[in-house]
């Protein structure tokens, strides 16, 4: 399956999540025999908040995504491994970092980076790993654009961190996106990269 492929399943299935035409779709062939392995056709990186599943949000049934979820979708170092491991043993054909209105991590980032302090020990390493994106903004900017640009910035240090994932899409055999999920609307509002 190609990267646009890939992409279109998982468009086709937030459009079916939105209008509330739910079919769990599934395109994976091991997904009725999940002991036999797994054979997802897309990785998602996303956040931990409870909120936010990706199999709702693109009605998928389990086996079809293969997902890293932590506090403010921040790729670090076994996140990086994960999707590492999706591309180039699982086969996926896409990997979405997918952010998300009114998301937690970066409203405490923007604190952070407007106070100069930060909020606690282990706190701190996802702040860290957002306040590039935030501070590339500029003054005045939305929480909304702060959401959107930490978004397309984790994807963009997904190939830049990862020789592996660089490869796979120098090959034309992965794509990644990235997008932001509108809790209220349902709707998955894809980004430039």
């Amino acid at each position: 399956m190609t990267p646009a492929e890939a992409l279109r399943r998982l468009e086709r299935g937030n459009t079916r999540s939105v209008n509330g035409n739910f079919k769990a779709k599934n395109y994976s062939p091991l997904a009725s025999t999940p002991a036999k392995g797994q054979k997802p056709f897309a990785a998602i990186l996303t956040c931990a908040d409870s909120r936010t599943d990706p199999d709702f949000m693109f009605d998928m049934a389990p086996g079809n995504l293969f997902v890293v979820r932590n506090a403010g979708n921040v790729l670090e170092s076994v996140g990086l491994g994960s999707l590492e491991f999706a591309a180039a043993v699982l086969g996926v054909s896409v990997i979405a970092v997918i952010g998300h209105t009114e998301c937690g991590a970066v409203i405490a980032t923007e604190g952070s980076v407007k106070t100069g302090e930060m909020p606690g020990p282990h706190l701190d390493s996802f702040v860290d790993l957002i306040s590039p994106a935030v501070e590339a903004l500029p003054a005045g900017h939305s929480t909304q654009d702060a959401i959107a640009a930490n978004a397309s910035y984790q994807a963009r240090r997904i190939q830049s961190q990862s020789s592996t994932i660089a490869n796979l899409t120098a090959t034309g055999d992965v794509g990644i996106v990235s997008g932001v999920y509108g809790l209220a609307s349902g709707r998955v509002t894809w980004l430039q990269t």
